[in-house]
């Protein structure tokens, strides 16, 4: 087996991503291990550095002020999109977690054979 196939599977996915330039938030599951990642698109002020997400919006980085705030504005609906979906996400692995736990024993470790990606 390869142990490393949610790697590949993730980078299809973000090929994916890429190619009709989208943003996503997302979460692989393998037998044994998981991995998640942010991907954002290039029509976003949102970027990666130095581990950790940054908001660029300097206005000599566009051709307009117009052009400016239309990014900016579609950069936010990225992070309210992602979090109103993740929270929703929440919820709802928490009801099926709790149905489950009341039929079965569970041991989780969050974050156990969790591979962050680190590369965006």
């Amino acid at each position: 087996m390869n142990d490393k196939r949610y790697r590949d599977c993730m980078a299809e996915i973000v090929g994916i991503l890429k190619k009709y330039d989208m943003a996503g938030a997302i979460t692989v599951v393998d037998k044994e291990r998981a991995m998640f990642r942010y991907q954002f698109p290039t029509w976003s002020c949102i970027a990666f550095g130095d581990e950790q997400l940054r908001f660029k919006a300097k206005f000599e980085d566009y051709p307009s002020e117009e052009a400016q705030r239309q990014a900016i504005e579609l950069s936010i609906h990225i992070i309210l999109q992602m979090r109103d979906i993740a929270a929703q996400t929440h919820g709802v692995m928490g009801k099926i977690t709790t149905m489950l736990a009341q039929k079965f024993e569970i041991e989780h470790h969050s974050f156990e054979d969790f591979d962050p990606e680190r590369s965006h």
